[in-house]
């Protein structure tokens, strides 16, 4: 689940998006925070969703649309030399949020482990953090995991549809999976910073 590696592939994809955004005058910063109200309400769909079952089938599409406007940032700020150290700290910090508005709400959904899910969202901020930090302290930027930030979108886009089908249920398997992807992403990327920073 590491799909990291289609991403220059679909960002050649997304070069004519990011041109009419260019000649719009849209600010790569807004792209960047526009992930903040998508992934919010994404959470506020599942959190819904016990009452408004269809609300399920949103929270992929929301899930796609905010890993499309991840691409779409870097992709138009390079494109428009609008590169700066207060974009990539609005998206570090957005990313953050996002991740935690997208995840933590299953945790208090019938049929899911609110332990486990709650252990994971913990998880993957630590990834996140071990992601970044290795940069700081001199190596490269670490995006890879079996469950770096697409697989996690692909994993909850799963069982929201999985939930809209055949219930409460399909929750079940989300806090494990979750966790288990989180940690192993944790201790790879805590193994290829130590490599980097030897």
């Amino acid at each position: 689940m590491n799909l990291y590696a289609t991403k220059a592939a679909l960002n050649a994809r997304l070069l004519p998006i990011v041109d009419r955004l260019a000649a719009a005058g849209v600010a790569p910063d807004a792209v960047t925070l526009a992930a903040v109200p998508v992934a919010l309400l994404a959470g506020a769909c599942l959190l819904a969703s016990p009452a408004v079952p269809p609300l399920l089938l949103l929270v992929p599409i929301l899930a796609g649309l905010r890993l499309v406007l991840n691409l779409l940032d870097g992709n138009l700020a390079r494109r428009t030399n609008r590169i700066h150290p207060r974009g990539e700290l609005y998206n570090e910090v957005g990313d953050r949020v996002a991740d935690v508005a997208f995840l933590a709400p299953v945790a208090f959904l019938p049929g899911a482990s609110m332990p486990l899910v709650l252990l994971g969202v913990l998880a993957a901020a630590l990834a996140s953090y071990v992601g970044i930090t290795a940069r700081a302290a001199g190596g490269a930027r670490i995006y890879r995991g079996i469950l770096s930030k697409p697989g996690r979108m692909l994993l909850l886009g799963a069982c929201a549809v999985g939930a809209f089908a055949a219930g409460p249920p399909a929750w079940t398997v989300f806090g494990p999976l979750l966790l288990a992807g989180t940690l192993l992403t944790l201790a790879e990327r805590l193994v290829v910073a130590l490599r980097q920073l030897a």
